[in-house]
């Protein structure tokens, strides 16, 4: 992407790669070197929790380390070129789970209007097609909150009331379909308990 080369010309991205300190390799992004990135691997447990409002889900990793760095970066610095980064690398864990559960439609927890023009994108959105799955819009949200790691277990609940809603083109197409919800992280399982 050009805009990634416009960015370090003017000196708005880092000279250094943020976790290591190391040499940056990649321009277009700015901010993580190739070797830290390659540090992002599956990791998912044996023993899933057992969320009642979903038939079945995976986790790909553990939020930390160099896969929470790239995250807060995405979100919190909208650096769009390493949400494609982070798709690729997720994308063989995600194809196989998509494989093994063939749902019929395939969507995001979609952000905020408000967070979407401060940021210019929808990170979810951007990691799927980064992975190479192209989602539906199907959800939308209604109301915006603030993010929810900064809430306690039962106050996320309460953030996420009434939060989503369906878009009107696919009501009807939803209707007796396996559905796969993508969100890039999973805590507590508030988002997840409102799409059910």
């Amino acid at each position: 992407m050009v805009l990634g080369r416009v960015f370090t010309l003017l000196g708005l991205t880092e000279s250094t790669c943020l976790v290591c300190g190391g040499e940056l390799d990649d321009p277009e992004q700015g901010y993580l070197c190739t070797a830290c990135l390659k540090d992002i691997k599956p990791s998912h447990p044996m023993d899933y929790e057992n969320l009642s409002f979903t038939e079945r889900y995976r986790i790909f990793s553990r939020y930390e380390g160099v896969l929470s760095e790239t995250l807060k970066l995405i979100k919190f610095r909208s650096v769009k070129p390493l949400a494609h980064r982070l798709g690729k690398v997720v994308s063989e864990n995600l194809l196989e789970f998509i494989g093994e559960t063939e749902p019929d439609l395939i969507t995001y927890v979609p952000v905020h209007r408000w967070r979407f023009w401060k940021r210019g994108f929808d990170h979810n959105e951007e990691i799927l097609k980064g992975a190479g799955v192209q989602p539906g819009q199907i959800l939308y949200r209604r109301k915006h909150s603030k993010p929810l790691a900064s809430y306690g277990r039962e106050d996320r609940f309460r953030a996420v009331k009434d939060a989503f809603g369906v878009r009107d083109a696919y009501l009807e197409k939803i209707e007796g379909r396996r559905v796969l919800v993508f969100d890039d992280v999973l805590t507590s399982g508030a988002t997840a308990s409102l799409l059910n």
